[in-house]
């Protein structure tokens, strides 16, 4: 039997109203005791917290790799416990092989865990249904279609209808492709002022509007991925203060930054869902302050050649798993992200989501991560373990340093 101990840690988990410095022991991968503080015997194989933060696992909802190993490795460095695959990868996760692939290549990694997404439709082309019930036996935690569009709303509800017989979990973005096409930012003053085609918040409310109505009718579980407007936050509230089987995440970097960051064209800025206004980023923050918004990363890493191009020609996206904690621990440092709300959307809002254990229990799988909150760091380029270095906080100051990340009991990842 395996053992490892870690000491003096600052436990918080706010599913249990858990704020407490601690020691836990780890047998074969599982959380076999949780106790006070001193009161566990020293052991060769240990970690001392020395009082920084123990929290439960992140848990990130939606992020886009082909490398998994680099990817996974820079996963466990932010803090990362399990990541969902958008199956947009090359192959297209829409068969049972091709989730056999990346459950083999994620255990070989050694890093932090995928739970694979399989497509909605074959091809993600958003017309033909893909084998739902295989994809699910196979390993997919869930179903999506990415962003790639779904034909029509009489598509949509089939999905709907087969997924809920079932007991399917789908993930949706919510956005009309009719009205937002060509465009590369948030509709407003900014894009007006440099000439680029906008996005107006009515393509996302558009779409989520007859999402909902649709879940209305067919009693389906779905999430919306990354929505981004304020508009939006409303619509999810009242969704679920009528009791449907909703949930939503929004990504870090419409928490992080507003259309005023695209000022000098920089396409590091480039991303989907647009950022939008200073309103709206600050009514997404709110959301994940009251409980309603998980946050995922969004992370899409990029190659040099994809973001050097003109900001419109440029391919959208950011690289944010090595980061990702700190992004959110500085959030917090400014006092616009409640620490328990940002454990609560990154963790535990998360695997509650997924139907897997939320916060750290005995007797479940070690998910956890260890960090700083107040240390200082600034990340740059060959900081990061991702092949994508597309990262928009390089060079910045930020707050929280990960120390030590397990997954499924397995330390992946120790400063």
């Amino acid at each position: 039997m395996s053992t490892f101990t870690i000491t003096r840690a600052q436990l918080m988990d706010p599913s249990q109203g858990l704020n407490e410095l601690s020691d836990i022991i780890i047998e074969d991968g599982v959380i076999s005791k949780i106790s006070k503080a001193g009161s566990t015997e020293p052991s060769s194989h240990q970690f001392d917290a020395q009082n920084t933060l123990l929290l439960p696992g992140l848990i990130d909802l939606s992020c886009h790799i082909n490398s998994i190993v680099s990817e996974t490795r820079a996963a466990a460095r932010g803090g990362v416990s399990l990541l969902c695959t958008q199956p947009n990868s090359k192959p297209i996760v829409d068969t049972p092989a091709d989730v056999s692939s990346i459950q083999q290549a994620s255990d070989q990694a050694n890093n932090s865990q995928i739970l694979p997404l399989g497509a909605l439709t074959q091809g993600l082309e958003g017309d033909q249904l893909a084998n739902m019930v295989s994809l699910k036996q196979a390993g997919c935690i869930a179903l999506s279609n990415a962003r790639a569009p779904i034909k029509n709303a009489l598509v949509l509800r089939r999905i709907m209808e087969y997924a809920k017989t079932h007991d399917i979990l789908i993930m949706l973005t919510a956005e009309d492709h009719d009205l937002s096409a060509n465009g590369k930012m948030h509709e407003g003053p900014t894009a007006n002022r440099l000439g680029l085609a906008g996005i107006a918040e009515v393509a996302e409310t558009t779409a989520l509007a007859q999402q909902i109505l649709l879940v209305e009718l067919t009693g389906c579980r779905v999430h919306f991925s990354q929505i981004s407007c304020a508009r939006s936050v409303e619509m999810i509230k009242a969704a679920q203060d009528k009791g449907l089987p909703i949930s939503a995440d929004v990504a870090i970097a419409n928490l992080l930054y507003s259309d005023c960051d695209v000022n000098g064209f920089d396409s590091t800025f480039h991303v989907q869902p647009p950022l939008r206004s200073e309103q709206d980023r600050k009514a997404l923050l709110a959301g994940i302050n009251d409980g309603i918004l998980a946050i995922c990363s969004n992370h899409q890493a990029r190659d040099i050649a994809a973001k050097k191009a003109p900001f419109a020609a440029a391919e959208p996206g950011m690289s944010t798993l090595d980061s990702w904690l700190s992004m959110m621990l500085t959030l917090v440092a400014k006092g616009e992200l409640e620490l328990n709300s940002m454990i609560n959307a990154c963790s535990i809002l998360p695997a509650k989501i997924l139907g897997l254990e939320a916060g750290l229990k005995e007797q479940q799988q070690a998910n956890l991560v260890i960090v700083d909150q107040a240390a200082d760091v600034c990340f740059g380029a060959d900081d990061l373990a991702s092949i994508g270095k597309n990262n928009p906080v390089l060079g910045e100051p930020l707050k929280g340093k990960v120390c030590l990340t397990l997954s499924y009991g397995c330390e992946v990842f120790r400063a």
